[in-house]
């Protein structure tokens, strides 16, 4: 490998197409993590279970992957992403055929669980698939990308998934999904490579300098600004974790009246919302040169648009739009990631990141299993064919949660500190990298 400070074009081109491939991967994981909420009815009535059942179901994900974080963001860096990405898809791909030819739920959430080992790679494969790739000051640029399709996999995950489980079946839909790993896992064998033709440590000389990962893992845990941080983005996470994943297509049709598709549609407003919100937030940050203000007005807006849905009887028309800038607002959360590595030396950049999505993926594993004991403590008992009825009243107790929680996380923004480039003193390393664009 040759040390060179420039960039070829034609490197560039490969780059950007091997991030690519991460991304598509990151876009399918994205969709299985979202799956279960268009297939809530038809995974109660295959695996036989009740609200708690399919909330620690799905929560089983959640455990995978925030476990798997911090050894995948150490590993990676050591071995490189390649081998880490064929694997993670091809266990993705495994899991959705267990989870759609099985009844029993402990083989359906070991399933889950194995989708959550695959996923787990993702974002932090693709981000090093950027460092390697790329010049530095094109890694903000990355995480856009990254953050973008795994939006457009939520929204795969809403209404078009709906409509294939409604054409094809739950089993069926899952074998689809299986397949569709499987490709993926084929182009990232043949496109990504670990080992581009010019390297940039003459760039960043300390991206590269971690030669002893627990120094670097015990910085992050003793840092309350990471803390405060990672706990922010989880708190801030809760709507995509409870209403992207979970319960937001049975509320709203037991709340509206519609069918389980226009449901699916007014959640997938969230998802726009978010995918729009991400650059404007970039934007805004770097107008005002202020991380902090965003991240405050983020969780004011999200919270207040959740009481509103939660404590009043909406018309369907009005949902799209409160969705909808209830994802754009949300997307104020994606400056924690960059306000937790702008906290740290640059080449803790990988192990933050994975250190702060980790804590943030734990939304799953605290949150689904209470707000599933919530829902079943204030139901009736009534069932209907089989499975239990929850009502509007049900949901509604549960989910008052989440403007409660959005809430804490905008108290904890009030005590991070800014870590804007030009309003605080930047270490050397961090030049090159700044004077990119900043998601």
């Amino acid at each position: 490998m040759t040390n060179a400070k420039p960039n070829t074009r034609a490197q560039n081109i490969k780059g950007w197409s091997i991030v690519l491939c991460g991304c598509i991967f990151y876009m399918y994981q994205f969709l299985l993590r979202v799956s279960p909420n268009v297939m809530n009815s038809e995974i109660l009535t295959n695996f036989a279970i009740d609200s708690l059942g399919i909330s620690f179901m799905i929560g089983l994900y959640n455990w995978a992957y925030s476990g798997m974080q911090i050894p995948l963001g150490i590993t990676i860096d050591r071995l490189g992403p390649k081998l880490f990405l064929c694997v993670a898809t091809l266990l993705c791909a495994c899991a959705c055929f267990l989870f759609g030819s099985s009844t029993n739920p402990m083989i359906g959430g070991a399933a889950r669980f194995m989708m959550g080992l695959g996923s787990a790679c993702g974002l932090v494969g693709t981000m090093k698939l950027g460092i390697l790739w790329l010049e530095p000051k094109h890694i903000a640029k990355v995480m856009g990308l990254v953050l973008l399709m795994g939006t457009a996999g939520a929204s795969l995950g809403g209404v078009p998934l709906e409509l294939l489980v409604n054409k094809i079946g739950f089993t069926n839909t899952m074998y689809t999904l299986g397949l569709l790993g499987l490709g993926i896992a084929v182009l990232v064998f043949l496109v990504v490579s670990n080992h581009p033709p010019i390297d940039h440590h003459d760039e960043i000389e300390d991206i590269y300098n971690n030669e002893h990962p627990l120094t670097d893992l015990k910085r992050l845990v003793k840092s309350p600004q990471i803390w405060l941080l990672s706990v922010y983005g989880m708190c801030m996470y809760l709507p995509i974790t409870i209403m992207g994943v979970a319960w937001g297509v049975s509320f709203l049709t037991r709340t509206t009246g519609e069918s389980e598709l226009v449901a699916a549609s007014i959640v997938s407003s969230m998802f726009i919302g978010a995918a729009c919100g991400s650059p404007f937030f970039a934007f805004l940050s770097d107008t005002i040169k202020s991380r902090r203000k965003p991240m405050i007005f983020g969780p004011c807006v999200t919270a207040a648009i959740w009481f509103t849905v939660f404590l009043v009887d909406l018309p369907l028309y009005a949902l799209y739009p409160l969705f909808f800038v209830a994802g754009f607002s949300y997307a104020s959360k994606s400056l924690s990631f960059v306000s937790a590595c702008e906290s740290m030396p640059l080449k803790m950049s990988g192990v933050t990141i994975a250190f702060v999505n980790g804590i943030v993926m734990t939304t799953g594993i605290i949150f689904l299993p209470i707000i599933g004991k919530l829902i079943r403590s204030h139901w009736d008992g009534t069932m209907v064919n089989g499975i239990p009825y929850y009502s509007s009243g049900d949901y509604k107790f549960a989910l008052m949660l989440v403007p409660i929680m959005i809430s804490i996380s905008l108290i904890l923004a009030l005590f991070t500190k800014e870590t804007h480039p030009e309003k605080r003193t930047i270490p050397k390393e961090y030049g090159p990298f700044l004077d990119g664009d900043l998601i």
